[in-house]
């Protein structure tokens, strides 16, 4: 008997009781549901832990410590030439960090959050296309454009009747167009009581009070990362042009905020060079299986290191565990699904034993019968697996669109607690059709053992 023989004589089979087969289907489709948003859900766990480091810096990065109380170095180039060595380090970021408020248009309707870090021009050079979620990169030259961060973000600002006020992200709303705006970083503070002519203590005639409190420097977002940009975190990037030219201006202010030490007087001393001195060096691996190894041997090399490399490890351990426990909760309904399978498959036997007795007489093989009904067993499966994932689907969304409200997880940015990758969504129907063969085997060999004889013989 030919295998498309045996697949039309199980459909038909199938489709002579539609009650019984409908039951069972709906069976597998309860056990199938369950496992799949079970395993769809530790998979969201997981996904929004990874996602809550990467907002800090990521899996991916070693941060070197200083011997300061702050942390911070003195990064040289030989530190920088040591660590490139260093076997799976895929890049060396040297950096120094620095804050402003950035105003949007007139600064009454939006703020942009995010914080700055001014790193080389040879770091840029690594930011390909695929890391940006629009725009481009920047260049050397460029002495107004910066890169967003992954996480930097536009912000509403609603505005109370009491006179405070509050805001919302416009990131992912569609409604805010980035190019449609000017953008201004503010150094130092604007004095709300200033007039606008006098700046400082209008009774006071020195050098100092008549230099301004604040300046804004006219800058141009020239693109935003996403998560597969090698640079992580709530930062945005600058270049070298961009924060030497954001220096001068700093400097002509009253009180400096840039890189600035002071005298016992308490006056700030100006830099006698134009080199940038960057204060903090992280690495970037290549892959976060070898985050731990890699940190290991980038403390033999005498440096103090701070990673994610045991929350990477506890992620692991508790995303099994949660798999294994919303895993076997799932399994449970698919047992019942299995039992039905065999109930059903039996019936199917006992009402069909002269059918088979007629097969046996005109010469059908014991292969050909056993395949016929495991074939049906698993079109079972197939079918419950099938409705199941499309109604997985259908809740998935409907609960991510929830829960990504803020009403119960408070959601994530674009991360889905509900997560059905295409793998799972194959492991899900697949293992369905798999149970339902399983389930098959004890009725299909029960089948195969029956009298041709006694098959015919019976009413």
């Amino acid at each position: 008997m030919k295998i498309s023989d045996r697949v039309l004589m199980a459909l038909r089979n199938l489709s002579r009781r539609k009650s019984r087969t409908i039951l069972t289907v709906l069976s597998v489709v309860i056990g199938a549901t369950s496992i799949i948003l079970m395993l769809a859900f530790a998979t969201g766990i997981s996904n929004s832990q990874k996602e809550m480091i990467d907002s800090f810096g990521g899996l991916t990065s070693i941060t070197i410590i200083g011997d300061n109380p702050e942390g911070n170095m003195e990064v040289k180039e030989n530190d920088i030439n040591k660590l490139k060595k260093v076997k799976g380090v895929r890049a060396v970021v040297p950096s120094k960090n620095f804050w402003g408020d950035v105003r949007v248009d007139n600064g009454d309707d939006y703020i942009l959050n995010t914080s700055f870090e001014v790193i080389p021009d040879d770091v840029f050079s690594l930011l390909t296309s695929d890391m940006f979620e629009w725009g481009k990169n920047i260049s050397p030259s460029d002495k107004e454009g910066i890169v967003l961060g992954q996480n930097a973000q536009v912000q509403k600002i609603e505005r109370m009747p009491d006179g405070g006020w509050s805001s919302m992200p416009m990131d992912g709303s569609g409604d805010f167009d980035y190019g449609a705006h000017e953008y201004f970083l503010r150094l130092g503070y604007k004095d709300e009581s200033d007039d606008g002519v006098h700046f400082g203590n209008e009774n006071e005639d020195t050098k100092e009070s008549s230099k301004p409190t604040f300046v804004d420097v006219k800058i141009k977002p020239s693109g935003k990362l996403n998560s597969k940009a090698l640079l992580k975190g709530w930062s945005s990037y600058v270049n070298e042009s961009f924060y030497k030219n954001l220096k001068k201006e700093d400097n002509k202010l009253q009180s400096p905020q840039l890189d600035m030490s002071y005298d016992d007087k308490g006056q700030p001393i100006l830099e006698k060079t134009d080199k940038i001195k960057y204060n903090n060096l992280r690495v970037i691996v290549d892959d976060v299986n070898n985050l731990e190894e890699i940190e290991k041997n980038i403390k033999k090399l005498g440096y103090n290191t701070q990673s994610e490399a045991g929350s990477a490890e506890e992620i692991k351990k508790q995303t099994m565990q949660v798999t294994l426990i919303l895993g076997g909760i799932g399994s449970v309904a698919f047992i019942v699904s299995a039992i039905g399978i065999i109930n059903t498959m039996l019936m199917s036997i006992y009402e069909r034993q002269k059918e088979i007795g007629v097969m046996k007489v005109i010469g059908a093989s014991i292969n050909d019968i056993r395949g016929m009904f495991l074939i049906e067993s698993g079109f079972i499966g197939f079918f419950g697996g099938v409705i199941g994932l499309m109604i997985s689907l259908g809740v998935g969304k409907v609960l991510n669109g929830f829960l990504s409200g803020g009403m119960i997880f408070g959601g994530g940015e674009g991360g889905n607690i509900i997560a059905i990758s295409p793998l799972l969504a194959i492991v899900g129907v697949g293992f369905s059709s798999l149970v339902g063969v399983m389930a098959g085997y004890i009725p299909a060999r029960r089948a195969t053992k029956l009298s041709a004889i006694e098959a015919l013989r019976s009413n």
